[in-house]
């Protein structure tokens, strides 16, 4: 008979041996040179203000946008904005 062959677990580490070497190492900034990380948090600060500033500059597109519609809007258009609003003369 043919011998099945036993397939090898990977040990486990023991929970409190990763949480103690996961204590040992200490944090990021420990581990990063002090220059490393001020860059990195620089540019986690550049980042921020450039999201920032292009939402703020799709908002304003999107404002001016809306705004050239309503200009270009035909006398047809306007009329019946008018009157959904209720500013008919005998409503």
């Amino acid at each position: 008979m043919a011998k099945k062959k036993q397939k090898q677990q990977p040990q486990r580490q023991n929970p409190d041996t990763a949480t103690e070497a996961k204590s040992s190492l200490g944090s990021l900034k420990d581990l990063v040179n002090p220059d490393a990380w001020a860059k990195l948090k620089q540019l986690e600060k550049d980042m921020k203000s450039e999201s920032e500033r292009k939402a703020k500059e799709a908002a304003e597109q999107k404002r001016r946008e809306q705004e050239e519609r309503e200009r270009n809007k035909s006398f047809a258009e306007l009329l019946e904005d008018y009157e959904k609003k209720g500013g008919g003369k005998y409503s």
